[in-house]
């Protein structure tokens, strides 16, 4: 299993740049859209799917898109999320400000695209899941590769809000006040859970599930971030992970999955605005989950 030692720079809205002093725990994303969402389920829906290059992200579906909650998939190597500009803020200051923080670690670009900037969630090439459109109004595709900031054509979504319901879940992952982490304690190795963050978190959260060998402890985990260790990984990380895009707080979203069984480690590594651009991670915000 290769694992890289610099974090990959195409997770959120700023995550990935914060990390690039940091070694990479999770593997390459192996995870596939779970064979158990069903198309019952999605039918009612609206569905998106964006196309990741290195200069731009397409996206299909997207007529007559109204407000609410879309089946969203993703092709290409890397994580196309949606997000959405205070007025006064558009998509280039964000830009701007993703690559600043990036090149220059500057905190006050990186708490101006936080402030700004609604993320409503993502995923990983290959990926899948639903996303919800809270209102109406304009929403743009992104992804952070080795480059910085790619985009693609804004959406306007229309009015009014479409009623739809959540698609059925094996169970929560839950990102909540003071960097922890709840929700369910065992999940099906081929499912679909929700991830919410939750609004008390205060800050943007994104899901990283690492398979770790039976035993692994956070302290483990934690002890190995922060050691800044490079080379092979420890013998206790395994193959099975995937990541999804970010969540603001108060926003969440169904992720489709396809796992290995075993045991998992949860983690989120979007860098905190007050901590210097520390990644979650590196705080402690872990927790060992198991899948059956």
């Amino acid at each position: 299993m290769h694992v890289p030692t610099r974090l990959r720079r195409a997770v959120a809205v700023v995550c990935a740049t914060a990390l690039a002093t940091s070694p990479l725990l999770v593997a390459p994303t192996t995870a596939g859209a779970a064979s158990a969402a069903t198309p019952t389920a999605r039918a009612a829906m609206p569905h998106l799917t964006a196309t990741l290059t290195k200069k731009t992200i397409r996206v299909k579906g997207a007529d007559r898109l109204r407000a609410g909650r879309v089946h969203f998939a993703v092709k290409g190597a890397g994580i196309v999320e949606f997000v959405t500009f205070d007025k006064g803020y558009d998509v280039a200051d964000f830009t701007r400000d993703v690559n600043r923080f990036g090149a220059k670690n500057d905190m006050k670009a990186l708490k101006r695209a936080i402030r700004n900037a609604t993320i409503i969630g993502g995923f990983a090439g290959g990926g899948s899941g639903t996303i919800v459109f809270p209102r109406p109004g304009a929403y743009t595709p992104f992804a952070i590769g080795q480059r910085g900031v790619v985009t693609g054509k804004t959406l306007v979504v229309r009015g009014p809000v479409r009623s739809s319901s959540a698609p059925r879940t094996d169970g929560r992952i839950l990102a909540k006040r003071g960097l922890a982490w709840g929700g369910a304690s065992t999940l099906p190795a081929n499912g679909r859970f929700l991830f919410k963050n939750k609004r008390s978190a205060a800050v943007p959260h994104f899901v990283v599930l690492q398979q770790v060998a039976a035993g692994t402890t956070t302290d483990q985990v934690l002890q190995f971030l922060q050691s800044g260790e490079e080379g092979p990984p420890p013998s206790w990380v395994l193959p099975g992970s995937m990541e999804t895009g970010s969540l603001s707080p108060g926003r969440s979203m169904t992720v489709d999955y396809d796992l290995p069984p075993g045991q998992y480690v949860v983690m989120c590594f979007f860098p905190d605005p007050e901590m210097q651009g520390m990644p979650h991670a590196l705080m402690g915000m872990l927790r060992m989950i198991n899948l059956t």
